[in-house]
């Protein structure tokens, strides 16, 4: 990670800023004093020499303007940070709003903070702009605020949306946000003398206005619009600096040029239609924070459209129009209120559990009993039974059986097989892997019992499907001795650093732990009054699944049939286990995200993320954030 390197980068562009801007504020002390000293000789032309401490005054008042406006404006930035200059321009902040559009927003900022390992920033609408552009401003993480157009809300497709936003974060991960607001202060700054300037020239309350001070008024005006257009142009100097790293991390985060690249084109059609500016009077002040900013010459904050969008694709590609996009259904941000849990907790008696707004189960006073008595268990064999527990079909009553005989002898046993079915269903992987966490210390001979005892009773009726075969390799991983006693696979190198590079022996793996998984989810869109969906929902729904995960992620067409076999579920995932670190978060990602995308309502059922949970623990891979938010918090 070049993380010093970005950090010596960012503090050499403020150094350099600086002196600048003390060139700059050097120039207009002596602009103004030369101004003044002409004037002084032009109406007093036989006196001699010049007032006393008549260029001392000059130079203090200047620096009181200048200096003393830039600190002031840094300090009420700092104070109120991003917000303060997203409500600076009209900017609404969503939380949890009801509209799709806004929902769609907030979860695409989710999505973008997680493909950029930042931080989640305040999001806000400027609801009177029509314009397709977007901003951040703020000085560090704690302060960040994302303020986007109503125009790129209503008129960006979802795809585009994320090019728009990714390339908000490249500016965020760039370190661009702490120069920004020093410019827009010290710009600020620069602009009080031109302010001081005109309001010499305004008339007094008897309506007249002295001569003299009209004439200085006038000298001060113009000097100071000199030297407020001499920031502003250090300010697009500094900005058209940035703007292609931007759009590269806009490429780099959504794995796409198209999003992005399409974004530019429809700026450039509504530029040569006149239509792409803010109208809000600050807006020039922060034109250099914005994605685009139609100004040319000096002033030009950001390169030409055009040649943007040919570092993009490789030649430049025409203007497109940007029409209204259909609403269509997204689900909520993947977190609650505390308001809306408790709400939820206050359910009538007799009511079904209840869930929060993405569907979770909520926990229960008898789930919290059942848990805290689940942890409380520290011999092996309470252990093993509760393990073996949790990877039960609650509905398979031969499997039960079975588990009571391997229980005998056991007093409490009963009272270990209440608890776990009390469990909700979000609980029981994340108990599944704190207690194999636990036993994954034990000596070989236990671990290989347990192995054996789970692959026991997952066939105790006879037949072992795709769900039971997957939590066994889970148990059995989990308990591997030679993940603590053997150095761990090596990750393959010249992988690349996207899966459609990946050679065809690995493509192939993917492509089939991926059929495997679509046997198991998602959820068919409609089922059955039955309850059970039909072979044909489900396949089709698996297609659809895949699909979506061959688009997302670059991949050659993915088939259902025919599903790996065990012996193929075992090549295809000690071949994905061999991609490198930062393939196998991107698999999961789109895993994940196309079952949210292919679940009814956009909300995973239980059975679809335990899956998705238990494969990323096989293949090693962290959770993304939108599986993770469906387990409750430890």
């Amino acid at each position: 990670m070049l993380f010093r390197r970005h950090q010596e980068a960012a503090d050499h562009r403020s150094l350099q800023l600086y002196g600048w801007f003390a060139l700059m504020l050097l120039g207009l002390v002596l602009a103004v004093n030369g101004l003044l000293a002409g004037l002084w000789r032009l109406t007093s032309p036989f006196g001699e020499g010049y007032p006393a401490l008549f260029f001392e005054t000059n130079t203090a008042v200047v620096a009181l303007f200048v200096l003393g406006g830039c600190f002031f404006e840094t300090r009420r930035l700092r104070e109120g940070g991003g917000p303060r200059v997203a409500h600076w321009l009209g900017g609404r902040e969503l939380t949890e709003p009801e509209d799709a559009l806004q929902r769609r927003l907030l979860n695409v900022v989710d999505e973008m903070a997680l493909a950029s390992g930042q931080p989640l920033p305040r999001v806000y609408l400027l609801p009177r702009e029509d314009s397709l552009n977007a901003f951040v401003a703020g000085w560090d993480a704690g302060d960040t605020a994302l303020c986007v157009t109503r125009g790129a809300l209503e008129r960006l497709d979802r795809a585009e949306l994320q090019g728009l936003v990714a390339h908000e974060f490249g500016h965020i991960r760039a370190g661009d946000l702490p120069l920004s607001m020093r410019l827009l202060a010290l710009v600020w700054g620069l602009s009080l003398v031109h302010g001081f300037g005109r309001s010499l020239m305004d008339t007094g309350e008897d309506g007249r206005v002295s001569p003299m001070a009209w004439m200085v008024g006038a000298l001060l005006a113009i000097v100071g619009w000199l030297g407020w257009l001499a920031g502003r142009a250090l300010q697009a100097a500094v900005s058209r600096q940035r703007e292609f790293h931007a759009d590269a991390s806009a490429v780099q985060f959504t794995r796409s040029r198209d999003g992005i690249g399409q974004v530019l084109r429809k700026v450039w059609h509504d530029q040569q239609a006149h239509a792409a500016r803010l109208h809000h009077p600050a807006a020039g002040l922060v034109a250099s924070m914005l994605m685009h900013q139609p100004a040319g010459g000096c002033l030009a904050t950001h390169p030409r459209l055009s040649e943007r969008i040919r570092r993009l694709h490789g030649r430049i590609l025409p203007p497109m129009p940007a029409t209204a996009v259909r609403a269509e259904a997204e689900p909520r941000r993947m977190r609650a209120t505390a308001h809306t849990a408790g709400a939820m907790m206050a359910a009538a008696p007799g009511s079904p559990a209840p869930a929060d707004v993405h569907g979770l189960a909520l926990a229960t006073p008898d789930d919290r009993d059942a848990l805290d008595r689940l942890r409380r268990l520290s011999g092996p064999t309470e252990q093993r039974l509760a393990v073996l527990a949790l990877m039960m079909d609650p509905a398979n009553a031969r499997e039960h059986k079975l588990w009571r005989q391997q229980a005998e002898g056991l007093p409490h046993a009963e009272r270990i097989l209440q608890d776990v079915m009390a469990l909700q269903p979000p609980r029981r992987v994340p108990e599944f892997e704190r207690l194999t966490a636990q036993m994954a210390r034990d000596p070989i001979t236990q671990r290989r019992a347990v192995v054996e005892a789970g692959r026991d009773l997952l066939r105790a009726d006879g037949r072992v499907s795709p769900r039971d075969r997957l939590w066994w390799l889970s148990l059995r991983h989990r308990l591997n001795d030679a993940q603590r006693e053997a150095p761990m696979l090596r990750p393959v190198t010249g992988q690349g650093q996207d899966l459609s590079e990946l050679p065809p022996d690995a493509l192939q793996a993917v492509a089939a732990l991926s059929a495997y998984l679509a046997r198991m989810l998602p959820e068919p869109e409609t089922v059955p009054a039955g309850g059970e969906a039909s072979r044909p929902l489900r396949a089709a729904a698996a297609e659809a699944w895949l699909s979506g995960i061959g688009r997302r992620t670059g991949l050659p067409d993915i088939t259902v049939t025919p599903p790996p076999d065990a012996d193929g579920l075992m090549l295809a995932l000690t071949t994905v286990q061999e991609l490198s670190w930062m393939l196998r978060p991107l698999l999961v990602k789109g895993w994940v995200e196309e079952a949210v995308n292919h679940s009814p309502n956009g909300v995973m059922s239980d059975a679809t993320a335990d899956a998705l949970r238990l494969v990323a623990g096989l293949i090693d891979a962290p959770l993304p954030p939108m599986l993770s938010a469906h387990y409750p918090r430890a």
